[in-house]
């Protein structure tokens, strides 16, 4: 009964440290040079709900991905304790802190893998006349979240956007909401003390 109860633990424990994971998902896809999905680009799987802002506030939507094996709308005991034999690589019945990471970044790396594949395909689908950029309407069209940052985006001004420009537009944007974001922190004083 003790080993059922700490695996248990383990595994909320685990899911809740992989929740606040996948909330970073999209700022993590930012960084690896993927738009954000506020820009209007689908999540990495059909019917996956990237929540506001793009930063997928959609935890139970992962989980659910994740460990609902046979797409039935529940989690089983079976699914979970599936879930954990394939994360207990050295099948000692624990998870240990290298288990742990080692699934994280695979499951960092599939969601990233996703988001790009995702991305591709939107960009494709906008490209209506398939010369590899977005002409302002096929932006616009493609892409409406982003629409009012076509001329940022459009690093060489010519009137088109590509892939790359559009990648490192939106690395670069994020790269200043972050400094914006550490600016704005309070920065601890020690007067007074």
């Amino acid at each position: 009964m003790e080993r059922k109860t700490k695996t248990t633990r383990i595994v909320a424990q685990f899911l809740t440290a992989s929740a606040v994971l996948f909330a970073a998902g999209g700022a993590f896809a930012q960084t690896a040079g993927t738009p954000p999905a506020a820009g209007g680009m689908p999540g990495p799987k059909a019917g996956y709900q990237m929540g506001p802002g793009g930063h997928g506030h959609g935890h139970g939507m992962w989980m659910m991905r994740e460990l609902d094996t046979d797409h039935d709308g529940t989690i089983s005991k079976a699914e979970v304790d599936a879930w954990f034999n394939s994360v207990d690589t050295n099948h000692d019945g624990k998870l240990d802190k290298s288990e742990l990471e080692a699934h994280r970044k695979a499951m960092m790396e599939k969601f990233r893998s996703e988001m790009e594949a995702a991305f591709d395909a939107k960009f494709k689908a906008a490209d209506k006349n398939g010369d590899g950029a977005l002409t302002r309407d096929e932006f616009k069209a493609g892409f409406p979240r982003l629409a009012s940052r076509f001329d940022q985006l459009d690093a060489n001004h010519d009137g088109k956007v590509t892939q790359d420009e559009m990648r490192a537009g939106m690395q670069k944007m994020h790269q200043q909401r972050m400094q914006q974001r550490g600016k704005q922190a309070p920065v601890p004083s020690d007067k007074g003390a």
